[in-house]
């Protein structure tokens, strides 16, 4: 008996050792590749990454922000403004915005950017390359599903959620 209660304690000591590692951990669901992930970075950084920055962090108008507005093409100067303020594409404030619609509308909204700013080698698909890209850079994992404008799962399904702060 003295035995039995032994293993038992230990697989209890074993299991909640073990809890900390998995918790949280659930399987998130894929919704783009890694060769997607990999042509959008390549694609983001040609132009998108002109505005929103190549941290994707996007601009609040500080005088160190590179590249230098004045030194952008004048539709780029055009889009940014005087403020000189563009979103982030990643953060709290892109999860708020696009976390709760589908990974689909969030490549639509894509598709609709980069008609004023091609990025290099544009193709049908590079839109997607480019979401995928993002997606990748706010924590989702890239899996063996293709993103297209038809993915029905949500964004913020996606990305693990990220550890609260303390007060």
């Amino acid at each position: 008996m003295h035995f039995q209660r032994t293993i038992s304690i230990s697989l209890l000591a074993v299991a909640a050792l073990a809890t900390p590692a998995f918790a949280g951990n659930e399987a998130r669901p894929t919704v783009f590749t890694k060769a997607q992930a990999q042509v959008g970075k390549v694609a983001y950084e040609s132009t998108c990454g002109l505005c929103h920055l190549t941290s994707l962090r996007g601009r609040t108008g500080g005088p160190d922000e590179l590249p230098d507005t004045d030194t952008l093409p004048e539709n780029y100067q055009k889009t940014i403004g005087s403020g000189g303020q563009v979103p982030a594409l990643v953060g709290e404030e892109f999860m708020a915005k696009w976390g709760p619609k589908t990974a689909g509308e969030f490549a639509a909204r894509i598709l609709e950017a980069t008609k004023g700013f091609p990025p290099t080698g544009n193709d049908e698909k590079t839109f997607l390359t480019v979401a995928a890209y993002i997606l990748q850079a706010n924590g989702a994992k890239a899996g063996k599903q293709e993103l297209t404008t038809a993915t029905p799962v949500p964004v913020n399904a996606t990305v693990a959620p990220r550890p609260q702060k303390k007060l």
